[in-house]
C-alpha cells in the first residue's frame, strides 16, 4: 500500500508539473454523471474524488458531478459517454449488451467472496491485455466488484438444499442460471423493484449483495439470508478513449494518476463499508432475521449442481478458459496481499 501511495504521489507531481502557466484560462470541464441520489454516500464518494482531481490540476480541470439519472442511467450511460453527452460514467457491465463477455467472469459462481481482492484482480486482469478487445472505445478509470451476491428470502425457507420451486429475482444471467439449476424460478427485475416484489410476494427472494440493502431498504422485507457466493457484479467508472486522448497532456495525466488499481481498491473498500453496515444491522436484528451458511456437505452439493454454469460460460467465449485461469490467479494473489 505504501509503495502504491508513493507511486501515485509521484505521478500526480509529474502531471501537475506538466500544466505550466495560464492553465486556468483554458480550464477543461468534464461532467461526471453519478447516477445516484444527491447527498447520499455514493454522491459524497464521487464528489470527493472529483474535487481531489480538480484541485490537483491547479485550475486546468473542473470535474462537475451531476447526481441522479437525468443525464444518464445504467441503461444508456455507455452511449452517453461515447457520444460525449457526459464525459465520466458508471456502468454495470452485464447491462451493456454483449460488449463485455469476458469481463463478466466475475459473475461466475464460487469464484470470489472478497470484494477488495476481486476489484484489484479485475484491474490486473484488464492490464494483462486479455480483455483488450472489449475496451477499444473506452478507458476504465477504476473497476468495482459490487459485493458478493447472496440469496435473501422474504420468509424462512423449508430447506437450503435447493430452492424448491421458489421465485427469485436475479441480477444477471449467471445468477438466473444458478437459481434454475438449484430448482428455483429466476425473475428479472431492476434493483428498484425488489422491495415491492418482496413485499407483495411477487418473488419469494432475491439474489443481491449486502451493499444493496441500504439504498433499497431490503432489511424491511427480508428475513432469511444465505451467504453462498453465487457471483458478484462487475462495474466500472470510465471515459471515452477518444475524449481522454484528446485532452491536454497535463489534464490527461492527472486523471490517470487518480485512476487504476489504487482507485479500484478504494471503491471496493467503500462498497465494503456499505455492505458491512447492512450485514451488521441484520445480525443486530436477530429476532427478525436469520443469517446462515451452507454446511460443507451442502456447499459441495451446490458446487456440483451449478458447475455447468462455468463450463458453458467458457465454451461460449473464445479465450474464456484463459480469462478464468488468469482472474483466479490475480484474485488469489490479491487475497494473499500480493
Amino acid at each position: 500500500m505504501r509503495l502504491v501511495a508513493m507511486v501515485t504521489a509521484a505521478a500526480v507531481g509529474l502531471a501537475v508539473a506538466g500544466f505550466g502557466h495560464g492553465a486556468a484560462a483554458d480550464e477543461v470541464k468534464l461532467v461526471f454523471a453519478s447516477q445516484s441520489p444527491g447527498g447520499g454516500p455514493n454522491s459524497i464518494f464521487f464528489n470527493e474524488w472529483a474535487k481531489r482531481v480538480s484541485d490537483q490540476s491547479k485550475g486546468a480541470l473542473k470535474i462537475e458531478v451531476r447526481d441522479g439519472e437525468t443525464l444518464a442511467n445504467f441503461g444508456n450511460v455507455y452511449e452517453r459517454v461515447t457520444n460525449d453527452v457526459i464525459q465520466i460514467g458508471w456502468i454495470i457491465h452485464g447491462i451493456v449488451g454483449n460488449k463485455f463477455p469476458l469481463s463478466d467472469v466475475l459473475s461466475l459462481p464460487f469464484i470470489v467472496d472478497d470484494n477488495v481482492a476481486c476489484s484489484v484482480a479485475f484491474w490486473r486482469l484488464y492490464k494483462s491485455g486479455l480483455l483488450d478487445a472489449e475496451y477499444r472505445e473506452v478507458e476504465p478509470l477504476w473497476f468495482g466488484c459490487l459485493s458478493t451476491t447472496y440469496l435473501h428470502w422474504a420468509k424462512d425457507p423449508k430447506t437450503t438444499d435447493n430452492l424448491n420451486g421458489l421465485k427469485f429475482r436475479v441480477n444477471n444471467k449467471v445468477a438466473g442460471q444458478v437459481v434454475q439449476l438449484m430448482g428455483g424460478t429466476p425473475i428479472s427485475l431492476a434493483g428498484g423493484e425488489m422491495y415491492e416484489a418482496l413485499q407483495r410476494g411477487t418473488v419469494d427472494g432475491v439474489t443481491t449483495s449486502w451493499a444493496a440493502f441500504e439504498p433499497y431498504k431490503l432489511i424491511e422485507v427480508t428475513s432469511y439470508h444465505l451467504e453462498v457466493p453465487i457471483g458478484t457484479t462487475p462495474s466500472m467508472h470510465f471515459m471515452s478513449r477518444k475524449k481522454l486522448e484528446g485532452l491536454p497532456q497535463g489534464v490527461r495525466d492527472v486523471i490517470l494518476a487518480n485512476s487504476g488499481e489504487a482507485r479500484s481498491r478504494e471503491m471496493a473498500t467503500y462498497i465494503d463499508g456499505s455492505a458491512k453496515r447492512a450485514r451488521d444491522a441484520v445480525i443486530a436484528a436477530a429476532d427478525k432475521h436469520k443469517l446462515v451458511k451452507l454446511t460443507p456437505e451442502q456447499l459441495a452439493s451446490w458446487k456440483a449442481r451449478v458447475a455447468s454454469v462455468t463450463e458453458n460460460w467458457i465454451k461460449e467465449r473464445p479465450g474464456g478458459d484463459k480469462v478464468v485461469v488468469a482472474f483466479s490467479k490475480f484474485y488469489s494473489d490479491a487475497l494473499a496481499g500480493h
